[in-house]
């Protein structure tokens, strides 16, 4: 599905002339509640809200669970909505995909989440309006949910927003710890989706210039924010989005769900706390250990470009970058400073692996391997 992307300081403004090239009488209005505010958008929004019938629904959570979902859904199907308008972070936009798309099924939306029935319609139209630069939710044809301490992901050509308006200026209330999660959320998005098994020559293109702006801007966005670094944020953030839309990400993803869950840790540090790892890790594939659709020789012809690309000489010295890059913008490089300390800690997340996520990286990890990855990076 094609969709149309409207970037700019200010192009939030221009959401009400496209909301009246449709006809459109009732509109969706998903947000969060602080960071709505904050952003600057509830004031820019407000000619929307003058001019259209709208039903707000807020998110509370710090991630998308079922419950907000399902209470969506009903005020969703009380509404007779006509288009759904998405304005937040990550939780809000994957929040709002989730309700459009389930809403337009007669299936119960947990039989959908689990896999047990399949997406066979689109939602209304979707126009989403990110607020912070990281998940690229916005240009992304899955949504994340949550059931209990359970991450799902639905997935489907369908779930894709029509349009994403993408304001830099929207993002420049943002504090530095949120600045930082994020972002090294698109970093990790960006790196797995260069390596991933499903990438291909498109998705490669988006994660290099996504990679390049943010080891460029996002240190500059945490410490000294301007708009120069606002702007090349948000621009990274979308790339890194588009790109994992096509590759799809790998194991750093598929151990990071149990840490949020299990542990309270924000997304974006716990994917990137074994970053290095990882990469250091994948690099030693072989015949004998890659991942079945793999094609070994391009694989190191591409991380032989990814070396290039962090202006490194060899993967061990890319390592160190990543690692020294993740603590210049204030985050974590072990496991212990994030509260997981103990063997009994390590198995939760070893229990709660997503599968579908391991599957797509590069070179094939057992449960062992995985374990000894986590015992390195624990203190």
């Amino acid at each position: 599905m094609k969709q149309k992307i409207i970037f700019g300081n200010g192009k939030i403004n221009e959401i009400p002339g496209l909301i009246d090239e449709r006809i459109v009488k009732r509109i969706f209005l998903v947000t969060g509640k602080r960071s709505f505010e904050l952003s600057g958008a509830k004031k820019k929004t407000e000619i929307i809200k003058n001019n259209f019938q709208t039903f707000h629904y807020e998110t509370t959570g710090e991630y998308p669970k079922i419950e907000e979902i399902v209470k969506g859904i009903r005020y969703f199907n009380e509404s007779d909505i006509d288009l759904v308008l998405a304005v937040g972070g990550g939780n809000v936009i994957d929040t709002a995909k989730s309700i459009n798309i389930l809403a337009a099924h007669s299936d119960e939306p947990e039989d959908i989440i689990s896999g047990k029935k399949k997406i066979s319609f689109k939602g209304k139209e979707l126009i989403a309006v990110p607020t912070t630069a990281g998940s690229g939710s916005e240009s992304t044809h899955f949504a994340v949910v949550y059931s209990g301490i359970h991450k799902f992901s639905i997935a489907d050509e369908f779930i894709l927003p029509d349009t994403a308006v993408i304001d830099p200026k929207l993002t420049y209330s943002l504090d530095s710890k949120t600045t930082a999660v994020t972002g090294i959320d698109a970093f990790s998005q960006a790196l797995e989706s260069y390596w991933a098994v499903g990438s291909t020559s498109e998705s490669r293109k988006y994660s290099a210039e996504a990679i390049e702006l943010i080891l460029k801007f996002l240190p500059k966005s945490v410490n000294e924010p301007d708009e120069e670094s606002r702007e090349n944020m948000c621009r990274a953030s979308n790339l890194a989005g588009r790109a994992i839309n096509i590759a799809k990400t790998t194991a750093p993803h598929a151990l990071s769900y149990a840490m949020t869950s299990h542990f309270g840790i924000s997304h974006g540090q716990a994917v990137c706390v074994t970053l290095p790892e990882f990469l250091e890790f994948n690099y030693g594939l072989s015949d004998g250990n890659k991942a079945d659709r793999l094609e070994i020789e391009n694989y190191f012809s591409e991380m032989k470009e990814l070396t290039e690309l962090f202006g490194c000489k060899d993967i061990p010295e890319v390592k160190i970058k990543i690692r020294e890059f993740i603590k210049s913008i204030g985050l974590k490089t072990t496991l212990s400073e994030l509260g997981i300390k103990n063997s009994e800690d390590l198995n939760i997340i070893l229990k709660n692996v997503n599968a579908e996520r391991l599957g797509n990286n590069p070179r094939k990890i057992s449960a062992a391997e995985m374990e000894k990855i986590l015992q390195k990076i624990l203190i």
